[in-house]
């Protein structure tokens, strides 16, 4: 007898779909992707909606980092 929205024993737990669709989103800065740790910094008369990440020095690690050249 199985119970809805309870794995098989045999089979274990149905997997997670992958996240896609609106949900997801991307840093504008630093291109990290993801569905959680966002801000979106509203629209102005000049600019659209900025979506960034949520920590401002987390994002800056991740910037990418030039490459110096070697004289």
């Amino acid at each position: 007898m199985t119970i809805a929205s309870h794995s098989n024993p045999l089979t274990g737990p149905q997997p997670a779909g992958a996240a896609s669709g609106p949900e997801l989103q991307r840093c504008e800065q630093c291109g990290r992707v993801g569905v959680r740790g966002f801000r979106v910094l509203p629209a102005t008369e000049y600019t659209k909606p900025i979506t960034l990440c949520a920590s401002k020095a987390a994002c800056r690690k991740r910037w990418p980092k030039p490459h110096h050249e070697i004289a």
